[in-house]
């Protein structure tokens, strides 16, 4: 897993086992030619580039930012490994620029502005629709990766060697430290380095950023609610199967002796959408926030899947990182937490 599952995917080698996990053993040679693929091009070579891709009509990037260009050089100026594709270098450099036009973006507007949510539909793909989820994207990482291709994720975001995704994310500012740990907001004791698939460090970062981001969630739900109806907040405005939920798990942890926390400390991941969109809870609290139920649930749907690989300490890939860091930082900007 040190680069895109594309380029694994195009050699053979995982149609040939049908499975990653089951071919990680053979892409070691793989793996190095693949990363031997792609250069670290000088400052004044990207810009060539850069000013070539003004000529492309079809790029993506161009839609962003008229003034993209200087953010975009300042980001190439700091990138240290090789991220060009000798191969299809305007794929690279496409797939560069966008990253850096959706972090601009996102630092210039609202979280969830509905011309942000809009445009990036357009590289992340529609998830508006409430999804039917296909049971092989939990446990294959190529089903999920043409899961989301199949929903319109743009293929050159995700197309690089993973150190220099990493620092292209960075760079745009998509990637910041995880946001701190509420403990009171988290009751949950972490099993994932418990688990025979710990080793894979990807899913263990992704597992921690999520766990520490629900903390958030649930303090932002929990005050927001409490300043608008009160206490019994839960009681009235929670829907009952959840509530009783909470309620179970709140009491098993009291009959272990663990430390008791706020009820919904002990909401699962699918509790939230449920309770945003609630018709009187949309009405009277969120819609100001949100503006659209729509983006909301297709922000959290774009992180279910990478929820329930790390729950299950399944490999993760930089499609699902992509998605993880976007998202995670777009809600945190609307609960005031930067990221």
């Amino acid at each position: 897993m040190l680069g895109p599952i594309e380029d694994m995917r195009r050699s053979g080698v995982l149609e040939a086992t049908g499975c990653l996990a089951s071919a990680l053993d053979g892409v070691g040679n793989l793996a190095e030619e693949i990363q031997n693929r792609y250069r670290l091009p000088a400052l004044a070579e990207t810009v060539g580039f850069l000013q070539s891709s003004e000529e492309l009509d079809n790029w993506k990037t161009l839609d962003w930012s008229r003034d993209y260009t200087a953010t975009v050089q300042r980001a190439a100026s700091h990138l240290t490994a090789p991220w060009l594709d000798t191969a299809d270098d305007s794929h690279s450099v496409s797939g560069f620029c966008e990253l850096q036009g959706i972090g601009h973006q996102l630092r210039l507007s609202t979280a969830f502005d509905p011309s942000v949510a809009d445009r990036l539909r357009l590289v992340l793909g529609d998830w508006r629709d409430r999804m039917d989820w296909p049971d092989p994207i939990f446990t294959d990482p190529l089903a999920r990766s043409d899961f989301y291709r199949a929903r319109g994720l743009y293929p050159a975001l995700t197309g690089f060697p993973a150190e220099a995704f990493d620092q292209i994310v960075t760079s745009a500012g998509l990637k910041g430290a995880p946001p701190p740990l509420l403990s009171d907001y988290c009751h949950e004791t972490d099993s994932n380095n418990e688990d025979e698939e710990a080793g894979f460090a990807r899913t263990n970062d992704a597992h921690d950023r999520l766990q520490r981001f629900e903390t958030h969630i649930r303090r932002f739900i929990e005050q927001t609610m409490r300043d608008a109806l009160g206490d019994n907040w839960i009681k009235q405005r929670v829907p009952q199967p959840i509530r009783e939920a909470w309620k179970e798990k709140q009491q098993k942890a009291r009959d272990n002796g663990e430390p008791i926390h706020p009820l919904i400390a002990y909401a699962d991941f699918s509790d939230y959408e449920p309770i945003i969109l609630r018709k009187d809870n949309w009405k009277e609290v969120f819609s100001p926030t949100f503006k659209r139920p729509t983006m909301v649930q297709e922000s959290f749907q774009r992180l279910y899947p990478i929820r329930r690989c790390t729950m299950h300490s399944r490999i993760i890939t930089q499609d699902d990182e992509l998605y993880l860091y976007v998202e995670t930082k777009r809600l945190l900007a609307t609960f005031g937490i930067a990221s």
